[in-house]
């Protein structure tokens, strides 16, 4: 299999699993963080969804549960941005 081959292949296929990953940390920041339902206004619930999100590496280390689930995202996250990288580097028309 040629480079090129492997770069059209890797192309969309990092792309999916970045947004697979994207997906997943959604998932799991809304599951491990079941106490946002007590929240009566919405805008507050975003607020405090972000707040979560952008503080995910924490949860992951410190809520026992989530560590598991951590594995996934890094596979997920790191293979995606690997396999685009590569894409990148390996098709002639990225230069």
């Amino acid at each position: 299999m040629s480079k090129e081959l492997l770069g059209i292949i890797f192309l969309p296929a990092g792309i999916i699993f970045m947004c697979m990953a994207a997906l997943f940390q959604m998932y799991v920041m809304m599951t491990e963080t079941y106490t946002l339902n007590r929240y009566r206004d919405k805008a507050l619930v975003w607020r405090v969804a972000v707040l979560f999100l952008s503080f995910s590496l924490g949860v992951y280390w410190l809520c026992p549960n989530a560590r598991k689930k951590g594995i996934l995202f890094l596979i997920l996250g790191a293979g995606g941005a690997l396999m685009y990288g590569l894409a990148r580097v390996w098709l002639p028309f990225s230069r």
